[in-house]
């Protein structure tokens, strides 16, 4: 058994950020579990794993230390994408965290509660390992943590009540529109999108909220996000999402920004999730079939090189970059 190393040491400020956090058991069984005729990993050093990779030869590591606990931010209201009810987890983002696990030979998972504008501030100070929510990523990110993948092509989409006229950000002005801060959708909006109305809220779920109490007129944010709260919804306050994206947004794993070997071995565990079909299974239960969510997003996206090792950013001192859905 490997030794543990913690990834993020750096000192919490017990004041800094409240996290809930919880441990849940690694399902082996699971819908987005290896194969289970896969050899125990070991760590040694190998190049880089393609996408041909397979999980019944048994994954070969880098020479990295990994923890016996893995501590993976997710989001905790979004359903289909990463939901907490009671100590149940589900969603995309939960079965992708499980699959990596697994893959890596770690037993067992603590899920963080990622709220959008902190996911960089858990990783700077040492709460999360990986941090997952609807990452997107981008150049500007990419500056301050490491990225495997990307898992998930999406875009940026509106959710609505059923019977609102609102298609499309041409049909915003006037409106109210909620979205989450520090989110790359009320940059978007903002930027080319003059004359909306924008009110901010901590949490997806706070939005919704406002949406289904008549005291906005739409949320936004990723589509893949909206499609499972429209899917969720009621009547009388069924919501439906707007017309089609505007944006791209592709989603990563993101990690500290000196974990490069580590990047190189999530890296590997997405590409087995794919060949195993794992991934395909795991993004139709959780946000439809492909007439329902677009080949796009029901499409494997290419996954990018991790980046060569480099140190941790200057930055990691609890002040996160802007940040995007």
């Amino acid at each position: 058994m490997r030794r543990v190393r913690v990834l993020a040491a750096t000192a919490l400020t017990a004041t800094l950020l409240a996290a809930c956090v919880r441990p849940v058991d690694v399902d082996p069984t699971g819908t987005a579990a290896p194969d289970t005729t896969s050899s125990t990993p070991t760590s040694t050093s190998t190049s880089e794993h393609s996408s041909s990779s397979s999980s019944t030869t048994g994954p070969t590591l880098q020479e990295t230390d990994l923890p016996d606990t893995l501590r993976v931010a997710i989001s905790f209201d979004q359903p289909g994408v990463g939901l907490r009810e009671g100590d149940t987890y589900s969603g995309l983002d939960t079965d992708v965290a499980r699959y990596v696990a697994r893959y890596l030979g770690i037993s067992r998972i603590t899920f963080v509660e990622g709220v959008t504008d902190q996911r960089q501030t858990l990783l700077a100070t040492g709460q999360a390992d990986l941090v997952l929510g609807a990452y997107t990523m981008t150049p500007e990110r990419a500056e301050e943590v490491t990225f495997a993948g990307p898992y998930l092509t999406t875009g940026q989409g509106l959710l609505v009540r059923s019977r609102s006229r609102i298609r499309t950000p041409a049909d915003l002005p006037g409106f109210t529109t909620c979205s989450v801060q520090g989110s790359r959708s009320t940059a978007e909006l903002v930027d080319n999108h003059p004359g909306l109305h924008l009110t901010m809220r901590e949490r997806l779920s706070d939005c919704v909220d406002l949406l289904e109490d008549n005291k906005v007129n739409a949320v936004t944010s990723d589509a893949a996000i909206l499609r499972g709260y429209a899917r969720a919804s009621e009547a009388p306050d069924k919501l439906r999402t707007g017309g089609t994206t505007f944006t791209t947004e592709q989603w990563g794993v993101a990690m500290r920004r000196e974990d490069t070997d580590l990047c190189q071995d999530v890296r590997a565990a997405l590409a087995d999730m794919v060949d195993t079909g794992a991934w395909k299974r795991s993004v139709r239960e959780n946000l439809g079939p492909t007439k329902a969510i677009g080949k796009r997003t029901a499409t494997p996206p290419q996954l990018k090189a991790c980046p060569p090792p480099r140190p941790s950013s200057s930055s990691t001192s609890g002040s996160p970059s802007p940040s995007s859905s």
